[in-house]
């Protein structure tokens, strides 16, 4: 087994936040978009597997029909309507996903993760960060 001192080990590593981002895969573009806009120097993207439901909103303005039709224009089966007196709710069975991946500081991750919290409303997304050690760059 390799045998290293903690404290040369702590001159390899840097403090970091590793954001992750599972999205639909029409989001891949505008996600990918948004990392460049912001100076992000690597991330990775990777196609996944996996199965959601997504809620969509819509206003009380619109009516249940628009909500039935949006369902149908993107080809998925409604699994369930609710309809309150604010909004109607139609659940929507997500299954193509993207998964990107980047390390940043933790304000380009705030950045980051408010600008994805505005395409939440319309788009099935998921988003966490994590403070990890990375291996410093030379």
């Amino acid at each position: 087994m390799l045998d290293f001192e903690q404290s040369s080990l702590d001159e390899l590593v840097q403090p970091a936040v590793l954001v992750t981002i599972i999205c639909e895969t029409v989001l891949k573009d505008s996600v990918v978009g948004l990392l460049k806009n912001l100076k992000v120097k690597s991330y990775t993207v990777a196609e996944v597997e996996g199965k959601g439901r997504f809620e969509l909103r819509v206003e009380a303005s619109h009516d249940r029909e628009l909500a039935t039709e949006i369902s149908r224009a993107i080809e998925v089966e409604t699994a369930t309507e609710v309809e309150t007196a604010t909004n109607v709710e139609t659940a929507i069975e997500v299954e193509t996903q993207v998964e990107i991946r980047t390390l940043v500081s933790k304000d380009l991750s705030n950045v980051i993760l408010h600008a994805l919290k505005e395409q939440q409303k319309t788009f099935a997304i998921i988003a966490y960060r994590q403070t990890v050690e990375a291996l410093a760059n030379d």
